[in-house]
């Protein structure tokens, strides 16, 4: 195996347990909440892997909430946690990090019900970087979750 191969490797498997470390370290609460899936392993392992995403404060909400599993998507699909999480410089480019800082809600900078100062609101962000996600790896022939139809994501209310 080259040293450029190896060491993507490294990289990725720290990035994973990064990962799985800040999802254990969120919080049980508002829009996303861990939940105990007795498909998701161990107690350890289920506290890292599922969360339940529900936003009480959206105006209207015709939807159930979205059961969500960090694990599938970063080993499963080799999703990188850059690809959901994000905090952008002025020049537009993502400066978050999994190490330097806690990984804060959706909901701490996308307000519920409306954009504010072009921070785009919640359930539009969600909608943007889900559906779209699993509508582009469609095109490109990828297993995928759905995207078409609300009820293939969303519980049933």
């Amino acid at each position: 195996m080259g040293s450029k191969t190896k060491a993507g490797m490294i990289l990725w498997t720290a990035m994973v347990f990064v990962l799985l470390g800040l999802v254990g370290s969120m919080r049980a609460s508002g829009e996303e909440g861990v939940t105990k899936d007795p498909k998701a392993g161990s107690e350890k392992g289920k506290k890292f892997d599922v969360i339940v995403i529900d936003n009480p404060d959206y105006d209207r909400d015709r939807k159930g909430p979205v059961i969500f599993s960090h694990r599938k998507h970063a080993l499963d699909y080799k999703i990188l946690c850059w690809d959901c999480h994000h905090e952008y410089n002025s020049e537009g480019v993502n400066e978050w990090s999994p190490w330097a800082d806690e990984t804060q809600q959706c909901k701490e900078c996308h307000d519920a019900n409306e954009e504010i100062d072009d921070v785009m609101k919640l359930q539009t962000a969600y909608h943007i970087n889900c559906k779209n996600c699993h509508k582009t790896m469609a095109k490109e022939g990828k297993k995928t979750g759905p995207y078409r139809k609300c009820l293939e994501c969303h519980e049933k209310k």
